[in-house]
């Protein structure tokens, strides 16, 4: 497709400019299996693999460096920020009891592009030796991310006219340090929540 819109983040920060690509050519198969009751269980199992090249020259967006405009002045190819060739996922739920249940679910990704120009000890030297890891430099991709959450609910009362209900979510139980984006030139440097737990309560009347 033509004029493939996307987003430039501005030097890693918050703030994104749109921009769009002369052309884009993406392709790719996605398989989803769900299992909505079996007994006490029910879920979901899905694969996608993808593959995404865009064309420059770039319109729109806020670059700064000459290096950064020599490319946006060329007419070469790249893989875009979402070209994450594998991505899987899957989630299991149980019914404890009639008001009560607990669900887990998993999450793979195989990586995406990375754009650094530098050798594996200037990436250290700008972005840490722990985040460094997480990179794949010389094969130009994040290494793949897996990630574990839980969650359990119960609702603790039920009338025609209220209800409370409670739920607790824990994401990444096993503190995976995850890099999502890394050095991107237009999405710059993103990483994965660390483990966290969240309690919610829900009352309605």
């Amino acid at each position: 497709m033509t004029n493939f819109a996307d987003d430039d983040v501005l030097l890693n920060t918050g703030v994104s400019f749109p921009i769009a690509f002369a052309r884009a050519d993406i392709e790719g198969t996605e398989i989803k299996l769900d299992v909505t009751h079996w007994r006490a269980l029910s879920g979901m199992v899905g694969y996608t693999h993808m593959r995404g090249v865009g064309q420059l020259p770039i319109a729109g967006g806020l670059f700064i460096g000459d290096e950064i405009s020599a490319a946006l002045a060329s007419t070469g190819e790249f893989p875009v920020t979402q070209d994450q060739r594998h991505t899987l996922r899957g989630r299991a739920n149980y019914q404890l009891a009639p008001r009560a249940s607990i669900a887990l679910a998993v999450s793979y990704g195989s990586g995406l592009p990375v754009e650094f120009t530098g050798d594996r000890e200037d990436a250290i030297a700008q972005y840490g030796e722990r985040i460094v890891d997480r990179v794949d430099v010389e094969r130009g991709r994040v290494r793949p991310s897996i990630s574990v959450d839980a969650s359990l609910s119960a609702t603790l009362l039920k009338t025609a006219a209220r209800s409370l209900r409670v739920q607790a979510d824990a994401l990444n139980l096993t503190n995976r340090l995850n890099v999502i984006n890394f050095a991107g030139l237009f999405s710059g440097t993103a990483l994965a929540p660390p483990r966290s737990v969240a309690v919610r309560l829900r009352a309605e009347f």
